[in-house]
């Protein structure tokens, strides 16, 4: 038989019957398991008690002390510390959820409970501490303030709530804390109220570590300095344009350089003008017929002759003294040299030796630099407060710390399109020619509005549709105030309504206290309440 010599004749027999062995662990994993399922069920059972409150340890916590705080009611920890909204101690609470340090005195809730009189201290948080010395009070640990000897108190409002006033002392409808006697000046006025905030109070040394800092409401002249940009420019009434009355060609130049100081009398250039030789000519030839003439008719004609040509010359622009040289010598030249007919510096020159010129042509341009404008623009808003006589301070950077002094002189009566502002003349003495014409210069113009009631810039608050600011009251005490404001510069803004003068102004970290103010108006509902009414009124 042929075939494979593994062949195993038993391969083919059946398995023995009965149950095969599990494998190793298999118990093991199963008593894991069971023990994993009891404890998830124990954890659900525990949570469900807790849930309910049918756990005894719960009946526990409850009866534990709980605390809060006096100015966020509605903060509430089972452990003592301080409030994360305003910094003051938290104070334990009674089992019945109210302030544990003033249920247990009985003169909090007595109606005869002791009032500050005037020159005492006080605490603005429990009126019923009164000090005879200033300090901070034993149960929220603010500061005492002493009662002025004005004060007399003609209403009550709440110090979590300044909407809740009341002509009689009593309890805050809202959150129960004791009315606060206040003065009648210090009533919040309904139409400063602004919705959605409230005021805060922030202890003395939060307020150091987040660095605010205050500004005065105070009469200010708004209408003041203004920085102006202008450049230097040549005083119009002092350039001179020298030209010929004739026509002739250039033989030489005296002044051939364009800035070139010239002075009044100076010679310019000289030009050959056949026009001057023929009148000079004619001017010596009725000289010596009015000297040759013996008959008085014919020697009053010949004198008429000799006024003419003499006319004539002066005319032409020859001057004084070339005609006394005609006389002296006799002999007419064949050039004429042109004198400057002022002093100054050339700022054109627009010829060349051997160019031919007539009187329709510009030689030079002649500048008295002495004397210079500073033109300067002036934007619309600012129009009003500039006017003709202002004094003016310049400044340049080609000497920073010297200082021109000038007037406004003019003030030009087009408004350009394309900037929207206004040319200003200014005029300033340059006696001694440091201030050249195209030069940028930085202008101060002196002030001359009225006084107007005026609240630093950094204190305002903008929504756009409204703007408030924070007022002081008593250092730590800050409350919102709706305004109404007028025009403005950079450092300053007219208050129309919503501030008096002398009140203090938060100008730094307001949007900290702003975002405090809003989360506490969010906390205790104020938010929520609709613009004018917001006040409840006992």
């Amino acid at each position: 038989m042929t075939g494979h010599s593994s062949y195993n004749p038993h391969d083919h027999e059946p398995l023995p019957e009965g149950e095969e062995a599990a494998p190793r662990g298999t118990h093991t994993m199963g008593l894991v398991r069971w023990i994993i399922l009891g404890v998830m069920t124990l954890f659900a059972v525990v949570m469900l008690l807790g849930y309910f409150g049918l756990a005894p340890w719960s009946q526990d916590s409850s009866e534990s002390v709980k605390y809060h705080c006096p100015m966020h009611p509605t903060y509430i920890t089972s452990q003592p510390g301080e409030c994360p909204i305003c910094g003051m101690s938290l104070v334990p609470m009674a089992a019945d959820g109210t302030d544990s340090v003033t249920s247990g005195d009985p003169s909090s809730a007595s109606p005869s409970a002791p009032q500050a009189q005037p020159g005492q201290y006080t605490c603005p948080m429990h009126p019923e501490v009164v000090s005879d010395e200033p300090g901070r009070c034993p149960k929220c640990n603010m500061f005492l303030e002493q009662v002025p000897e004005t004060a007399q108190p003609a209403s009550y409002t709440c110090p979590m709530h300044p909407e809740v006033t009341s002509d009689q002392p009593g309890a805050c409808p809202k959150c129960g804390m004791d009315l606060v006697p206040v003065e009648t000046s210090e009533m919040p006025k309904s139409d400063a109220t602004v919705t959605g905030l409230v005021p805060v109070t922030i202890a003395p040394e939060r307020l150091q570590l987040i660095g605010v800092r205050t500004g005065t409401v105070a009469l200010r002249t708004l209408g003041g300095a203004r920085r102006l940009l202008g450049f230097v420019a040549p005083d119009e009434t002092r350039v001179t344009s020298v030209n010929i009355r004739f026509s002739g060609w250039i033989r030489e130049l005296a002044v051939n350089q364009t800035g070139q100081l010239v002075k009044a009398g100076q010679p310019l250039l000289s030009v050959f003008s056949q026009e001057v030789f023929q009148a000079e000519q004619e001017y010596l030839l009725a000289k010596q017929s009015l000297q040759a003439a013996s008959d008085p008719q014919l020697r009053d004609v010949r004198r008429r002759m000799f006024d003419a040509s003499r006319q004539r010359l002066e005319l032409l622009g020859v001057t004084a003294e070339e005609r006394l040289r005609l006389e002296t010598e006799g002999e007419p030249r064949s050039e004429t040299w042109i004198q400057c007919p002022v002093s100054g510096v050339v700022l054109e020159k627009s010829v060349v030796p051997g160019q031919f010129v007539g009187p329709d042509q510009s030689l030079f341009v002649v500048a008295d630099l002495s004397h210079v404008w500073v033109l300067a623009d002036v934007y619309e808003r600012d129009l009003a407060n500039v006017t003709v006589g202002q004094t003016v301070h310049m400044r340049t950077s080609a000497y920073p710390g010297d200082t021109f002094e000038g007037k406004v002189g003019f003030i030009y009566p087009a408004v350009a399109e394309d900037t929207r502002t206004l040319k200003v003349r200014i005029e300033i003495s340059n006696a001694d020619g440091r201030l050249k014409p195209g030069q940028y210069a930085e202008i101060d113009v002196e002030g001359n509005g009225p006084s107007v009631l005026t609240v630093p810039s950094e204190a305002i608050m903008d929504e756009g549709e409204r703007q408030y600011a924070f007022v002081v009251q008593h250092d730590t005490h800050f409350t919102p105030r709706l305004l109404k404001l007028g025009q403005s510069t950079d450092d300053y803004v007219e208050v129309l309504s919503g501030l008096t003068a002398g009140e203090q102004v938060i100008t730094s970290a307001n949007f900290l206290i702003d975002a405090e103010s809003r989360l506490k108006a969010a906390m205790t509902g104020m938010a929520a309440a609709p613009a004018g009414h917001a006040s409840d009124t006992h």
